[in-house]
């Protein structure tokens, strides 16, 4: 689903997308997610390193989800992975997704956990129900 809706008058010109995907929850797809990122953080204002660090963030955030989850509805081929992708003119927002039986949340102190907070602004591992997300966010750079 690919929302694209004209954002309240900023001065910017910019626009609101929205951008849902759902995938198998399988590494191999996590790269249209990353290509997903790398498409919309543009739109955001971002350089190429800001963007390359998007996408990276991305699929560490993804990485996060299918290691620590474990659902029969995977192995059986349920819903898999739900990635929404916000931009507006505060920035761009992130959430990923999946129903899990069982999870792990991760350790602040893991590598992985530690590269994601660098690389974005806002990170928050949620769960509501046996719905887990991890939601990541990056601010509008300041123009240059």
């Amino acid at each position: 689903m690919i929302e694209d809706t004209q954002a309240p008058p900023d001065g910017l010109g910019s626009r609101r997308a929205v951008v849902a995907i759902h995938v198998p929850a399988h590494p191999e797809y996590v790269a249209l997610l990353r290509a997903a990122c790398g498409q919309l953080a543009p739109l955001l204002g971002c350089s190429v390193p800001e963007t390359a660090d998007l996408r990276l963030a991305v699929d560490e955030a993804t990485g996060f989800l299918l290691r620590n989850c474990i659902t029969p509805s995977r192995r059986a081929g349920g819903e898999g992975l739900a990635a929404t992708f916000v931009v507006d003119g505060e920035g761009l927002r992130v959430t990923l997704a999946m129903e899990a039986d069982v999870f792990v949340p991760p350790n602040g102190d893991e590598f992985g956990w530690a590269i994601l907070t660098a690389l974005v602004d806002d990170l928050a591992w949620c769960v509501e129900g046996s719905n887990v997300q991890v939601r990541i966010g990056k601010r509008r750079p300041v123009a240059r």
